[in-house]
C-alpha cells in the first residue's frame, strides 16, 4: 500500500509546485490606463492627423463652385510637396500611402481623382449628374452615382489602412511572434494601440476619439466595446512585460473580434439611417457611402468572420447607383451582416 500512495504523493506534489509555477506567471498587475514603459506611436498619431487633414479638405468640395485640386488630394495621400498646413506633417517622413493594403492604394488614388473631377461640375448633383446635393442643412459632393468619395476614402482607410495595421500587421505574427525581439514587440503593440485613436485614460476619457475610437464609442452602448478593447490593449501590454505568452494571443483575438464588431455594426447602422431616408438624395446617398466602406473594411483582419463569398454578394447589394438602390437590397445586406456577426437581436437599434 505504501508503495501505491508515495508516488501519488509525489505526482499530487509535482502538480501543485506546476500549478504554482503557472499562477505565478499571471501574478502581475495591469494598470488601468496605457501607462507603461517606453510607449511611443507618434508614427500613429501624426497619419491620424494627415488622414484628418485630407478629409477636410476633400469636404470643401461639399460647397457648391469650390473646385478640387487632384493632385493636392494625392500629394497629401502620399505626403510629397509640402501639401499639409501643419508643417510638422509636411517633415515627418510619414505617409498614408505605404501603411495602405497594397493593393488598395490606387484604388484610393482613383477616389481621389474621381472626387476633384465631381467638383468641377457647375449642376446640382442628380442621378446621372455629378454635383452638391444639399436636403436642409446637408449637402455632400456626389459623382453622378451619387456615391460621396470623400466618405469612400476616408472610411475606407478606416479599413485598408488602420484596420489591417492592427489586426494584420502589428498584432500579426510578422511583428509580434516570439521570434521577435521582446522590446521591439512591445514597440509593436503600442503603434497597434496608437492606431485606435483614444487616448491613454479611454473610455473614462472619451476626448478627442477619432476614427475606428470614435465609432466604438458610438456603438458601445450596444455591444459593450469600450472596455473589451481597451481591456484587451491593457492586458495584452502587460502580459509582454511579463513573459506571458498566452495572455497575449488572446488579447490579439479579442481586439480583432471586437474592432471588426465595430465595422460591421457601424455598416449597418448606416443602412439603417438610409432605410429611414430612403426619399432624401443627400442623406441616403451620404450614408451608403459611409455604409458600403465600412461593409469593405470587414476585409482586413486575417480572423474575419465575413467571407469573400459574402463580400461580394453585399456589394451587389448595395449596387453601383445609390440613387436607384432598393431597399429590399439594403434589407438584405443589413441580414447578411446581422447574420455572420451575431446581431439579429439588436439590428433595428444599430
Amino acid at each position: 500500500m505504501k508503495k501505491i500512495i508515495l508516488p501519488l504523493l509525489a505526482l499530487a506534489f509535482v502538480f501543485l509546485f506546476q500549478s504554482c509555477k503557472i499562477e505565478q506567471t499571471n501574478d502581475y498587475t495591469v494598470p488601468t490606463t496605457y501607462t507603461f514603459d517606453s510607449v511611443d506611436y507618434s508614427g500613429q498619431t501624426t497619419r491620424l492627423a494627415m488622414l484628418t487633414e485630407l478629409s477636410t479638405e476633400m469636404k470643401k468640395g461639399n460647397t457648391s463652385g469650390v473646385t478640387l485640386s487632384a493632385t493636392l488630394l494625392k500629394d497629401m495621400y502620399a505626403n510629397t510637396n509640402s501639401p499639409f498646413t501643419t508643417a510638422a506633417l509636411n517633415t515627418s517622413g510619414k505617409k498614408l500611402k505605404d501603411k495602405t493594403f497594397a493593393t488598395e492604394q490606387s484604388i484610393i488614388e482613383g477616389y481621389l481623382d474621381a472626387h476633384a473631377f465631381a467638383s468641377q461640375s457647375v449642376d446640382a448633383g442628380s442621378n446621372g449628374t455629378a454635383g452638391v446635393v444639399q436636403v436642409g442643412t446637408a449637402k455632400y459632393l456626389f459623382d453622378e452615382n451619387g456615391i460621396e468619395y470623400t466618405q469612400l476614402v476616408e472610411k475606407g482607410l478606416f479599413g485598408s489602412l488602420i484596420h489591417y495595421q492592427i489586426a494584420a500587421v502589428y498584432l500579426g505574427d510578422d511583428k509580434m511572434g516570439t521570434q521577435v525581439a521582446l522590446a521591439d514587440r512591445k514597440h509593436h503593440w503600442d503603434e497597434a494601440f496608437g492606431y485606435f485613436g483614444v487616448p491613454t485614460d479611454f473610455p473614462t476619457n472619451t476626448t478627442d476619439i477619432k476614427f475606428i475610437g470614435k465609432y466604438c464609442n458610438d456603438r458601445n452602448a450596444l455591444l459593450g466595446t469600450n472596455t473589451a478593447i481597451m481591456k484587451a490593449y491593457l492586458k495584452g501590454r502587460a502580459a509582454l512585460n511579463n513573459s506571458d505568452e498566452t495572455t497575449v494571443t488572446i488579447q490579439i483575438a479579442i481586439i480583432r473580434e471586437n474592432i471588426e464588431k465595430v465595422l460591421a455594426s457601424t455598416a449597418i447602422h448606416y443602412i439603417n439611417e438610409a432605410l429611414a431616408n430612403v426619399s432624401n438624395d443627400a442623406v441616403r446617398n451620404h450614408t451608403l457611402s459611409e455604409g458600403i466602406a465600412f461593409a469593405r473594411a470587414l476585409k482586413f483582419s486575417p480572423d474575419k468572420k465575413i467571407t469573400n463569398t459574402q463580400q461580394s454578394q453585399l456589394e451587389t447589394y448595395f449596387s453601383t447607383n445609390f440613387y436607384t438602390v432598393s431597399t429590399t437590397d439594403l434589407q438584405s445586406a443589413k441580414n447578411l451582416i446581422s447574420s455572420v456577426y451575431g446581431f439579429d437581436s439588436i439590428k433595428d437599434q444599430l
